[in-house]
């Protein structure tokens, strides 16, 4: 390309190579059907730069993939420049100012394994390999998150190149209007995020994991037990269970329910097992673990057995503070429906805390739910690709919204910030990229007649 110049790779849709470059960028291996013009992998700053001014230049659209899951594959659209961040994989720690700097291409994995080393931790995602480009951008559920709370409250500024092309800082008190929209924007965000500036946590110093596993058969019972448990589940616990049809990979249909414990002091460590302990329900277990240190590798090793890579993936979620006697009837029917393993039904006691209202991230409750459809062979693809969604839908009266995480917003629009924060998003980006430069979100609720106006602006 004569008019694009820069030091890193550009490959042209239509050169050897092209499509399996795509593909290979989809964690979620359903094609589709849908190809980006380029895809470009930049060096370095000044190649960002050149790729932003040359597609305006041409009249391109811009995607950005940092490397991540993204079910919905965000990025992929037609025509467009796609910018893969890979490159951008530096990090540095300062333990005396308990900062850290990262590229949007460092795995989260790899941030937190170094951390560890230091006795330094950040909420870094759960799954292994994961970027942190669009996991703080959507808004980082990590590990200790109900006690640190969501990754992006610890963003304290980024480095942002704008739809003009142009270098800018971004924090509460420069060019505050971007630092506000990034958090919580994820694939909707109108700029590139070159490099983030982390605050980090000392490494808490009781570390552990504790796990339940009941065969279906109790099902009314562990999720009453879940839901009731609510807010008292001490912040230390990121308790959540996963419906499967093969549980440990060995068993029957059932629930697994884990209990990660990230607490600071004796005390606190010992009111987290307690509540484990404690369970009303802990005899109906088929197994019940004592609480064990696995390490960050066998934490990550055990979370990555539920999501395979080179799967085929349909997923969905919500939020939710419904009754249990309003989500049972859907929980079970859940139940009855599941696709075989490695698919799954997450619920997460989530309960927030302490959310900042000074970011565009806006959207959560007291209950995660989310479904995750996987399978190994495309030809399955029509008999497993809709349950997600299509269950979804018949819950949805329930949900007040979704996460960005694992959205599925090319099959089912939902709310996933408040209506305030979603207008304001919107009165930002005509602002700081007029032109649409920068790819929205699949879908997004249109809600009132100025959320119109700027849809058809």
């Amino acid at each position: 390309m004569e008019n694009l110049k820069i030091s890193g790779d550009i490959i042209i849709r239509g050169e050897k190579g092209f499509d399996e470059l795509v593909m290979g960028t989809l964690f979620n291996k359903i094609d589709p059907k849908q190809r980006p013009s380029m895809v470009v992998i930049p060096n370095d700053i000044h190649d960002i730069i050149n790729i932003v001014r040359y597609a305006k230049s041409v009249g391109k659209r811009i995607t950005i993939s940092s490397g991540g899951h993204s079910f919905s594959a965000n990025f992929i659209r037609e025509g467009a420049v796609l910018i893969l961040m890979k490159n951008f994989n530096q990090y540095s720690v300062n333990k005396d100012a308990m900062t850290a700097e990262a590229g949007p291409g460092v795995g989260g994995s790899v941030l937190m394994k170094a951390l560890y080393k230091e006795n330094l931790f950040f909420p870094a995602g759960h799954c292994k390999g994961v970027c942190i480009g669009g996991y703080l951008l959507q808004g980082g559920y990590g590990w200790n998150g109900r006690k640190l709370g969501i990754a992006c409250q610890s963003v304290l500024a980024m480095d942002i190149i704008t739809a003009n092309g142009e270098l800018v800082h971004a924090s509460p008190t420069q060019n505050a209007d971007l630092f506000w929209a990034a958090r919580g924007s994820g694939p909707g965000f109108f700029g590139i995020v070159v490099k983030f500036y982390l605050k980090i946590y000392p490494l808490p110093k009781y570390r552990a994991i504790m796990a339940h596993d009941f065969s279906i058969k109790h099902l009314d019972d562990v999720y009453r037990w879940a839901y009731e448990a609510g807010s008292s589940i001490p912040k230390a616990i990121e308790f959540q269970m996963i419906m499967i049809q093969k549980m440990l990979n060995i068993l029957g249909p059932g629930i697994e329910a884990f209990a990660p414990i990230f607490a600071d002091t004796e005390d606190e460590f010992e009111e987290a097992k307690t509540f484990m302990h404690n369970s009303p329900i802990k005899k109906k277990a088929i197994i019940a673990t004592p609480a064990f240190n696995p390490g960050i590798e066998l934490l990550y090793k055990g979370t990555m057995s539920h999501y395979p890579e080179d799967h085929h993936w349909g997923v969905d979620n919500m939020w939710t503070h419904a009754s249990i006697d309003d989500l049972l009837p859907h929980i079970k029917q859940i139940a009855e429906t599941l696709p075989p393993a490695p698919s799954h039904f997450l619920w997460l006691n989530w309960h927030p805390g302490n959310l900042k209202t000074d970011m565009a991230y806006s959207k959560e409750d007291n209950i995660y739910m989310a479904l995750y459809s996987c399978w190994k062979d495309a030809k399955d693809t029509e008999k497993y690709n809709n349950w997600a969604f299509d269950t979804m839908r018949k819950m949805e009266h329930l949900a007040v919204g979704i996460q960005l995480a694992d959205e599925g917003l090319h099959r089912r629009i939902a709310a996933f910030m408040s209506d305030e924060n979603l207008q304001k998003v919107q009165e930002i980006r005509a602002k700081r990229d007029p032109d649409g430069l920068f790819y929205e979100w699949h879908s997004k609720p249109i809600f009132n007649e100025r959320m119109k106006e700027l849809v058809n602006d």
